[in-house]
């Protein structure tokens, strides 16, 4: 298939290096980039072997109407905007660097002009494309934890602790709670700054083009379908930044504990987590089974990504959803603004929600 890339230098650049995943997608040829930064253009073009150029992307679109569209740039204030114009240009598909947009109408709208093409949409939510992924769900469906009562995440709490880690980071916590524990059906949450609950007055301009974000502390609960609660909490330079970043699935045999973007991803422990009479090692969780040794190339976060280009491929060609598409990337989006929306009313926000706007607005 033929990809174009789109990158913005100095406004979000390439994402997590999403234009080099590329390159080793097979079946796969790049045959077009844009950035209208010429220097970043240069170096991209060096960098990916392509000299097919554009300072615009949409005469990119225009002139090479690609199979697939990689949207790099993590700012994303044009996420919505250029997944549209890709898929009306004709592309199959379109890959994102997460998060994904802005607020739900605009999610709302990539996904009915994705819908009207039959495109395809993933995001690089690429935690679970890790290939320890598929044990820690075998773990859990075993019964090996036993019930599930509670998923617990945490952001990485530097400076971007409160509102701007829940929409940065928090995005691949809220993915994971989704697909572990179902989808959301109602949230609690308060969101503080300073120690005093948030107003509309206390927005500002998230710095990765997010839009309004608020708080120096989140403290929010989900109830999800398959039955467990879903908590997520950050503070402000409250952490140790990436042992912080992480879930914890609560279960009442044992508990897991997924480090994000990290290796080994997963630990488990065989024993409850208030069982503390006695000590219980953590032991590590590889795609080979609990306490194995990792050898999988694939288990780096450059091959969770690779891994996630390539289900969009195939998703293109046997038509389904993406493990992380744009469905799923929706709700993450609406997780975020039922944060919001609870905190200001002071309510439980339950769904459907019919406020599609962001609620600081």
């Amino acid at each position: 298939m033929r990809v174009a890339v789109i990158g913005r230098t100095g406004s979000g650049d390439w994402g997590h290096a999403i234009d080099e995943l590329w390159l080793k997608v097979p079946n796969v040829e790049i045959v077009a980039i844009a950035d209208a930064h010429e220097d970043g253009l240069a170096k991209a073009a060096e960098r990916l072997n392509c000299s097919n150029t554009f300072l615009d992307w949409h005469t990119m679109l225009d002139e090479t109407k690609p199979d697939i569209v990689a949207i790099c740039m993590r700012f994303i204030d044009c996420h919505a905007e250029m997944a549209i114009a890709a898929v009306e240009s004709g592309a199959k598909g379109v890959f994102l660097e997460k998060p994904f947009v802005r607020s739900c109408s605009e999610a709302d709208a990539v996904i009915k002009a994705c819908e009207k093409t039959g495109a395809k949409l993933s995001t690089a939510l690429v935690n679970r494309y890790s290939p320890t992924w598929p044990v820690i769900r075998e773990i859990i469906d075993s019964g090996r934890i036993g019930q599930l009562l509670e998923l617990r995440g945490r952001g990485k709490e530097d400076t971007r602790g409160g509102g701007e880690d829940l929409w940065v980071l928090g995005t691949h916590i809220l993915d994971m709670m989704n697909n572990l524990g179902g989808d959301p059906l109602w949230c609690q949450a308060t969101v503080s700054l300073d120690g005093k609950p948030i107003t509309k007055s206390d927005a500002v301009e998230c710095p990765e083009g997010i839009g309004l974000v608020a708080g120096d502390r989140v403290d929010a609960t989900w109830g999800l379908a398959d039955g467990p609660i879903a908590f997520f909490s950050s503070v402000r330079k409250a952490g140790l930044k990436t042992p912080n970043f992480g879930l914890t699935l609560v279960g009442t045999k044992g508990a897991i504990h997924i480090l994000s973007d990290r290796v080994p991803h997963a630990y488990y422990r065989p024993e409850p987590l208030w069982r503390v009479d006695k000590e219980i090692p953590w032991q590590p969780i590889t795609s080979e089974g609990i306490g194995k040794t990792e050898d999988d190339p694939d288990a780096s976060r450059e091959g969770w990504g690779r891994r996630a280009a390539v289900d969009l491929v195939d998703a293109i060609t046997e038509d389904r959803e993406p493990e992380s598409g744009m469905y799923s990337s929706r709700t993450g989006v609406e997780m975020i603004a039922a944060v919001y929306q609870s905190a200001l009313s002071e309510k439980r926000i339950t769904w459907p929600l019919v406020e599609r706007k962001n609620p600081l607005e």
